[in-house]
């Protein structure tokens, strides 16, 4: 019997850039023999204690970071994929750190900063001051939240850290090392299933982020042994079925810099040749 799905994507992206990731998905759908309903997350609004009117499918492939709704989905024992849990974690750039960390995969020194609240702000910086002592400057801050290398910022001294944190407020954010051996360049893994489908090496020269939205170029990369394991353990520790893993070039190695649980592969489809599509599908398809 013929398996249906939903794509569940963001209803308020809506963007060129965005519909072409979502055709490669439902065509590779239908390849397959798939019916592959795409639905919004806004389409799926329920009270709490309501979802028992949803008309399951089979599966659904969940291309928005909407955590809630993922979690309310997998109460129904319809499988998600990514599940709730990935989707959080890899939404969340401090929970990201802590999730590598503590599975033992290498990336940069983080700092969480400690919370504050709206129109409340930082009345005391004895943080930073741990931070310049245990990272130094050049230093890399995050905000939690943010996308296509946006909302991060290189800082180079104390005054500009402080204008950044004051520019950021209460948002919750991250202070992080900076690998200068990978100043504009970094590694995109595409993992699906615990195995490294395809990579590219990313470069700007121009910017110390290596985004391709923020102009960097990327070509085609046979990976090492070292660069595809850190990717693969990267991808377990945050507890994804598939993901674009992004790897900085340190000295010592590969350091994770990010996992992305709904990664964009339209460029790496334009770089490699590789639609990883058809992958995500089936290995979603082996799984339901």
């Amino acid at each position: 019997m013929a398996k249906s799905g939903w794509l569940i994507v963001n209803g308020f992206l809506r963007t060129e850039k965005f519909a072409e990731l979502y055709a490669l998905l439902q065509n590779a759908a239908n390849a397959r023999g798939v019916s592959l309903q795409c639905k919004t997350a806004c389409s799926l609004t329920l009270a709490f204690g309501e979802e028992t009117r949803i008309d399951k499918p089979d599966f659904v492939l969940f291309w928005d970071k909407d955590e809630v709704l993922a979690r309310r989905l997998e109460a129904l024992q319809i499988p998600v994929f990514n599940g709730a849990s990935a989707i959080a974690v890899c939404d969340n750039k401090i929970l990201t750190a802590e999730a590598l960390v503590r599975c033992g995969v290498k990336a940069p020194k983080t700092i969480p900063a400690p919370k504050t609240f709206e129109g409340v702000g930082y009345t005391d910086l004895a943080f930073l001051d741990e931070a310049e002592r245990a990272l130094g400057y050049p230093m890399v801050i995050k905000e939690a939240y943010g996308s296509f290398g946006a909302q991060v910022y290189l800082v180079s001294d104390r005054a500009e850290a402080c204008a950044i944190i004051e520019k950021i407020a209460w948002k919750p954010f991250l202070l992080q090392e900076f690998i200068a051996e990978s100043r504009g360049r970094d590694i995109r893994v595409n993992i699906v299933g615990g195995k490294a489908v395809c990579a590219m090496l990313r470069v700007n020269g121009r910017d110390f982020r290596s985004n391709i939205t923020g102009g960097g170029r990327a070509r085609k990369l046979l990976l090492t042994k070292a660069q595809a394991e850190a990717a693969v353990a990267a991808c377990r520790a945050v507890g994804a079925d598939f993901a674009g893993v992004d790897l900085l070039l340190g000295k010592d190695g590969p350091l994770v810099c990010e996992v992305n649980s709904s990664p964009h592969f339209k460029s790496t489809l334009d770089c490699t040749g590789v639609d990883l599509s058809g992958h995500i599908l089936d290995y979603i398809l082996e799984r339901v």
